[in-house]
């Protein structure tokens, strides 16, 4: 079961992300393809090479173990009438956030679901970003211990010099041992685990690259459901890709003259741009001694303290394109110039971006995608579900300041007149004692100091009781607070969205494998609000 939570500024959303999913505003005007049938027809009659790319995909997903399944998907793509739905992401250590499993679940149900709707072949395809070289970015994920903290698992060993992750292999065996050892220590044994670990010694070894590892890993974890994988990191990859490299050196200036005059068409609309580039930057990279952006200065190309002309820099593309690789502004460009790109499942980073680099896939004569939001979602395990039920605590609340969110369900347990009652008690008492004790003096005045060790010891009791009852207060106070704060740092971890952060092993470690399954048959891929995925169905 599920509930839809709408996406607000709180959870981290822009303005222009949170407009395209509204239809408000300018924001989908810079977008291209207004829905899927638009984007179907651009691609009508558009030539990619099918052989090639599917000969690198089936090598690139044999190696990581894929099913026959996906396989077969991957051998249909052959057919010319057949369209590719993307989405992709860094090889982040274990997979990295839960969001990567996610967005890779959501294309294959989204492919499925395209198909039906074009009645021709779909298939989903998950760039992996071996390109990338935020090593830092890509080398840590998080899981929670046992109470609930979320405990960082990060393989320390950093390159020399930066360099594309598909070029970073896991070497620093202690290091390797180290965090898999603390990713153990963390999760603790469960009917579970042994096979979750067998899975990351299996995907995680010295002689495995960041994105080797990653590919297996997702492989294994996705099972049936796991779409084609592709690195563009493959040789035969960049050989196709040279003469769109050449092309973004040729058109430098219309390039930056149609990304200048979008950007300036974003912020008139009142928006910030997503991604701000220098004038001096190409949009390329170059694997030289490191990577590094590769720059123009006039009409000469410059790259670290080499200079080159633009027929050297051209020359230098035929002979080595395995060194370049574009930048975050010409990647997706790259992506509809190897594929039949039908459509582009992005996050709110990409889906900003985005609007700013639509004007470059007609300069290089490119049908452009139809760009839809990803699917977003929280898992909510059942003793949370009921914890947010008993207190009525609203999802949007744990985006704020979570003390309000216990001061409110404290106000709401223990009644904040609690201690004026207990005063008013006490005066009642006394009154009453002492109006008692007035009358029988009547009979007996001896009687007065037996009635004030009486009505000393009727308020000594009082004040225990009262004592007892506020410590019960405070007892049942703190424990409220602590399943509160559990809550929150499961739900809303190191205070941002929980597919952020969480990696998928802390579930399958409580759930098993098919905990995956699971989320795929409940996402909605087309869901454009945050959903909220309780575990009440699930059975393990």
């Amino acid at each position: 079961m599920s509930a839809l939570i709408t996406a607000t500024k709180a959870m981290g959303y822009s303005d222009i992300y949170l407009d395209y999913l509204c239809g408000r505003g300018s924001a989908c005007g810079f977008y291209c393809a207004g829905n899927i049938d638009d984007a179907a027809a651009g691609l009508d009659g558009r030539n990619h090479d099918r052989q090639q790319i599917v000969e690198i995909l089936l090598k690139q997903n044999r190696a990581y173990g894929a099913s026959s399944s996906t396989l077969a998907s991957i051998e249909r793509l052959k057919e010319q009438d057949t369209l590719c739905v993307f989405t992709g992401q860094q090889a982040g250590l274990f997979g990295g956030p839960l969001l990567v499993v996610i967005k890779a679940l959501a294309i294959v149900k989204a492919a499925r679901l395209y198909t039906q709707q074009l009645k021709r072949p779909v298939i989903p395809v998950f760039w992996i970003a071996g390109d990338d070289h935020d090593f830092e970015e890509a080398n840590h994920t998080f899981v929670l211990d046992r109470q609930s903290e979320s405990v960082r698992l990060e393989y320390t060993a950093a390159p020399s010099r930066e360099v594309p992750t598909a070029d970073i292999t896991f070497n620093d065996a202690q290091c390797l041992s180290d965090v898999k050892t603390l990713m153990a220590a963390t999760l603790g044994q469960t009917d579970f685990t042994e096979e979750l670990y067998g899975l990351v010694n299996r995907c995680y070894t010295t002689d495995d690259t960041m994105v080797s590892a990653f590919g297996k890993f997702m492989t294994k974890v996705l099972g049936d459901h796991a779409p084609a994988l592709f690195s563009p990191g493959d040789s035969a990859a960049k050989q196709m890709a040279a003469p769109l490299f050449k092309a973004i050196v040729s058109h430098q200036d219309e390039l930056h003259d149609l990304l200048n005059e979008r950007n300036r068409s974003i912020v008139d609309g009142g928006y910030h741009i997503q991604v701000e580039k220098k004038e001096d930057s190409t949009h390329l990279f170059c694997n030289e001694d490191g990577r590094k952006p590769l720059l123009r200065d006039g009409d000469r190309f410059v790259l670290g303290d080499k200079s080159m002309t633009r027929e050297e820099l051209l020359a230098r593309i035929d002979s080595e394109p395995q060194k370049f690789s574009p930048d975050v502004m010409t990647r997706p460009i790259l992506q509809s110039y190897l594929f039949p790109v039908l459509s582009q499942k992005g996050g709110p980073a990409e889906i900003a971006y985005l609007a700013q680099i639509n004007p470059l896939f007609e300069l290089f004569n490119l049908a452009p995608p139809y760009h839809m939001a990803r699917a977003s979602m929280t898992i909510v395990e059942n003793r949370f579900k009921q914890l947010l039920h008993d207190n009525h605590i609203e999802f949007g609340e744990l985006t704020g300041d979570i003390e309000q969110v216990i001061n409110r369900v404290l106000a709401l347990t223990f009644p904040a007149s609690l201690e004026k009652e207990f005063t008013q008690l006490r005066q009642d008492v006394e009154y009453h004692v002492n109006k008692f004790a007035e009358e029988s003096l009547r009979f007996d005045p001896a009687l007065k100091k037996s009635a004030e060790q009486t009505h000393g010891k009727i308020d000594f009791v009082l004040k225990n009781f009262e004592s007892k009852v506020f410590a019960a207060h405070k007892k049942k106070s703190q424990q409220v607070r602590d399943r509160i704060y559990r809550l929150h740092r499961t739900l809303y971890p190191n205070r941002g969205l929980q597919e952020r952060c969480l990696n998928i092993s802390y579930f399958v470690s409580r759930y098993g494998m098919k905990f995956v399954s699971y989320l795929y048959n409940i996402l909605d891929s087309e869901e454009k609000s945050h959903q909220l995925v309780d575990l009440s169905d699930f059975e393990t």
